[in-house]
């Protein structure tokens, strides 16, 4: 199955296809030996003290993926294939050409996955490794338009400061109109005086004392670009916090966008309140809405995740249920 599909589904599946191959190519037998782990077999000891060593490299081993082609057919068979098969093949394909992988090696990128490493990266450990955080800018966790924002930001993607200086008519849009300085994305999240960031992160760190009962620092841009990479105490406040920061940098973006691009007054800080909260407020509705595994199966979220994610922070908490996840109004408990 793992071939007829091409090796979409398994991970490595490059070394994996590589590695049939050369066992094919060989013409004695081959015989393959299950192991039961953590027996005190010597090799099977090694092999798993290998693989952690491997694990913890900041930079992987470039290895061969090559293949031999007289042992292993390329692509996915017809008679297996799916749209979502033949959507995967295309994109892989595309990401494989030189031209698409020179433009993902930029300089603007490697810099932003370094402030992104170092912002994950506990004191006594070492960087993790650029295949987490990307792993991470996809998890669940993070609503599908904050993944896009993310991923964006690292790839320094969005249209801010310098980029402007190239366009006639529009050189104005280089500089913050309140502060005078080059704009870029770390300035417009953390740092400009326009109505916006300031106001969303004290909203932030209102609901985050409800949570921890202390008041959340002012994330750096390392810190939004890995905050799905961030753990804190325990997984309902470390799903909080990477909703919390992922939503909240987003409306700060396209705050600006509105001021910037599409010419609008700045947004009052009644607006801004009302737009955040709405925001929150439909994330946790989103979340009650997918703990219904009858309709959503496998894609369900646990209740216990949801409950403990969304504990401390609800509006009226001690009138609601045990179980709130059926509730029609529940809100955070702020404003």
């Amino acid at each position: 199955k793992w071939e007829d599909e091409g090796f979409l589904r398994v991970a490595n599946g490059d070394l994996v296809r590589a590695t049939v191959s050369k066992l094919r190519r060989r013409k004695a037998k081959t015989k393959l030996t299950w192991v039961k782990g953590h027996n005190g077999c010597a090799g099977n000891e090694a092999v798993d003290h290998l693989a952690n060593d491997g694990g913890e490299k900041p930079t992987a081993d470039n290895i061969s993926g090559k293949r031999d082609t007289a042992f292993m057919l390329s692509g996915a068979k017809l008679s297996s294939m799916t749209q979502s098969i033949a959507y995967r093949l295309i994109k892989r394909r595309k990401m494989e050409a030189p031209a698409y992988k020179a433009m993902l090696n930029r300089k603007a990128t490697k810099r932003n996955m370094i402030l992104a490493q170092q912002a994950v990266a506990d004191p006594s450990d070492d960087l993790p490794s650029v295949g987490k955080i990307w792993k991470s800018t996809k998890h669940k966790d993070i609503s599908r338009s904050a993944r896009f924002f993310l991923w964006m930001l690292i790839h320094d993607g969005y249209k801010v400061g310098r980029y402007w200086d190239k366009i006639v008519g529009h050189k104005q849009k280089a500089t913050c109109n309140r502060c005078g300085i080059s704009e870029s994305m770390a300035h417009i999240l953390t740092q400009c005086d326009l109505p916006g960031q300031e106001a969303v992160w004290e909203l932030a760190s209102e609901v985050w004392k409800l949570k921890t009962g202390d008041d959340l620092p002012k994330p750096t841009t390392g810190q939004i670009m890995s905050c799905a990479a961030i753990k804190r105490h325990d997984a309902g406040t470390t799903r909080l916090y990477r909703i919390l920061v992922s939503e909240s940098a987003h409306l700060i973006w396209r705050l600006r966008c509105e001021q910037v691009i599409q010419e609008k007054p700045p947004a009052s800080g009644h607006e801004i309140h009302n737009r955040w909260l709405s925001q929150i407020n439909n994330r946790l509705g989103l979340d009650r809405a997918m703990t219904n595994d009858h309709k959503y199966g496998k894609k369900a979220i646990k209740k216990s995740l949801v409950l403990k994610t969304w504990c401390k922070v609800l509006k009226n908490e001690d009138k609601l249920p045990k179980d709130w996840t059926w509730e029609t109004e529940v809100l955070v408990g702020i404003g």
